[in-house]
């Protein structure tokens, strides 16, 4: 999912933690934010200091789905928190009860004016793998878990256990790989991106182009091959080409956003598969076997392929932690096969 993560101070002029994955395993750099800001190559996540967030756990009904969730967990909680829920950003992950977390929307805001990342996690859910007791990050202590917290060493009950810098690094991306941290940037905060070339992109630029104009689209193993992704095309320019008269031009994303129906934004296409791109990247044993977009639901409707019944919660856990809803139809055993259709829908947070 990333290769770089930059674990924030609570002090702005602290000291800064930049951990990032090589062939040989991990190495960290310290310094302060202005030097190295500039090492960040995308993607790459944030860890914020825990003082800034609130994890809590939330019984949700089990029908409820999509901006209900939220709704659901701002009343449960609201009277234990001293502030306006309206000025809360609300992450729900999955599970019974479900892992929450609220951050204030102006500290959002103001991460973001200065930074870019793919993700942002609080610090104590993202060194998980650290339970055991309090560790000491930087200028304060973390109790890490994901209904954990962290605190100012002042009022701290004990300094900490002190990991070195690798360790840390390790924990961390075990933690993000896993896809079960809560990635705050989501919702109303989720990054703005575009499908990078590649056999994924083409499928993508297919897909909504097939989407948009309602013909729908089969994309058959999308996982495995170049051929295939230019088969898909392929089929795309066809349908194009019968739909409107005209040779297919080379940028069928542009030439969807521009046929596309008014009240319809493509661009909220590419942000589904975006997601759901980067949430199998993490299962490679998944595959697509067919591929939809809902122009009314703005949702992926999906049929997938499995290793077996528990890849479909692992595959849920991974888009739920990027702040996405991704709700299953059940799996079941055909020809040796193990198939399970399924929903992609946005606006998991808030």
């Amino acid at each position: 999912m990333t290769d770089m993560v930059l674990i924030l101070p609570d002090d702005p002029n602290g000291e800064t933690l930049l951990a990032r994955r090589t062939r040989d395993g991990t190495e960290t750099v310290r310094g302060d934010i202005e030097t190295l800001s500039p090492m960040l190559r995308a993607p790459y996540a944030i860890v914020l200091p825990g003082q800034h967030v609130r994890a809590f756990l939330t019984d949700l009904p089990e029908k409820i789905r999509g901006p209900e969730r939220v709704s659901v967990a701002r009343f449960a909680h609201e009277d234990r928190l001293a502030t306006d829920l309206d000025d809360l950003h609300i992450v729900i992950g999955s599970g019974d009860p479900a892992p929450t977390v609220m951050i204030a929307r102006r500290v959002m805001a103001a991460l973001l004016e200065r930074f870019d990342p793919h993700f942002i996690y609080a610090d104590f859910d993202a060194l998980s793998g650290l339970a055991g007791g309090p560790v000491r990050l930087l200028d304060r202590v973390v109790t890490p878990g994901p209904q954990g917290d962290a605190v100012d060493p002042d009022w701290a009950e004990t300094s900490g256990a002190v990991y070195d810098d690798e360790t840390v690094a390790r924990a961390l991306f075990d933690r993000i790989d896993s896809g079960v941290a809560l990635n705050l940037r989501s919702g109303a905060y989720r990054r703005r991106t575009q499908i990078q070339a590649g056999p994924w992109a083409r499928v993508a630029a297919a897909a909504l182009v097939c989407g948009l104009l309602g013909l729908g689209l089969s994309v058959a193993n999308t996982r495995a091959t170049q051929a295939q992704a230019d088969a898909v095309q392929d089929k795309a320019r066809t349908l194009y080409t019968q739909v409107t008269g005209q040779a297919a031009p080379d940028n069928l994303a542009r030439a969807a956003r521009q046929m596309g129906p008014s009240d319809t934004d493509p661009a909220a296409f590419l942000a589904l598969s975006d997601t759901l791109f980067t949430a199998m990247a993490a299962h490679p044993d998944i595959t697509v076997e067919r591929l939809s977009y809902e122009l009314r639901e703005n949702s992926l409707r999906l049929r997938l392929i499995y290793p077996g019944f528990e890849a479909a919660g692992a595959l849920e856990r991974t888009v739920a932690a990027s702040g996405a809803s991704f709700v299953t139809g059940g799996v079941r055993e055909q020809n040796g096969r193990f198939i399970g259709d399924a929903s992609l829908s946005l606006g998991g947070g808030s």
